[in-house]
């Protein structure tokens, strides 16, 4: 609002007592509005913020395997998701602990988005129990954990909480291992040899295979309500 030569508060210099005062502050509180509501849709526009923005509902980890140049599969999936409107992101192998302690803190402060979701390739595969387990550990449910031919060495045990477990892996080979279950977990695991519905990919090239990501597209899109 701006003044000149006190031609503002003139215009409203009491005249009559309380029913001026009234009036004055009546008018400039119209005043006063009409001018922050402009600036408020002024900024608006300029942000570009009048689109709405949906709220994530979950939270989907993917975890990429060794060296992180061998699992561009878990990143494919990822943007598959985030295309349908899943909050699905892809990270390093070795990222499960720092991920596990951030889930851990926001769950006291109620800010973890249900329900979560667990996917690792090969090394990223055999630390996929270790962070379900500890998730479970603190108190928080895990919905479904996905390996991809976990390995190279046998992943550790299910040994806490009760999330749905399914494990894509290629039977025989020499760095893919199943999933088991140890004392303290009341799941579910399932092991599907990729062989079993035609699949002939190895172990590089298992998270990147159709076959292969059509089922676990379809496993998460299930789990999140999609």
């Amino acid at each position: 609002m701006k003044l000149e030569n006190g031609a503002f508060l003139q215009s409203y210099a009491p005249r009559s007592g309380v029913f001026a005062i009234r009036r004055i502050k009546n008018e400039v509180w119209k005043n006063m509005k009409r001018h922050l509501v402009k600036s408020f849709a002024a900024a608006l526009i300029a942000a570009g913020t009048f689109a709405a923005t949906p709220a994530k509902a979950e939270e989907v980890y993917f975890i990429r395997g060794f060296m992180n140049v061998f699992s561009a599969g878990m990143d494919q999936m990822a943007a598959q998701l985030r295309a349908r409107g899943v909050n699905a992101k892809s990270y390093s192998n070795g990222a499960w602990s720092g991920l596990a302690n951030s889930i851990i803190k926001r769950n006291r402060e109620g800010k973890v988005s249900y329900p979560i979701v667990i996917a690792g390739h090969s090394v990223g595969g055999q630390e996929a129990p270790q962070f379900a387990n500890a998730l479970a550990k603190a108190g928080i449910p895990v919905a479904l954990v996905i390996g991809v031919d976990p390995g190279f060495a046998p992943p550790p045990t299910f040994n806490a909480g009760s999330p749905r477990v399914i494990n894509y892996w290629i039977k025989g080979s020499a760095r893919g291992n199943p999933y088991r279950a140890g004392g303290g977990f009341s799941g579910s695991i399932t092991n599907i040899n990729i062989r079993d519905f035609g699949s002939t990919v190895d172990h590089v090239g298992i998270d990147k295979d159709p076959k292969v990501q059509s089922r676990i597209i379809s496993n998460v899109l299930a789990v999140v309500g999609r």
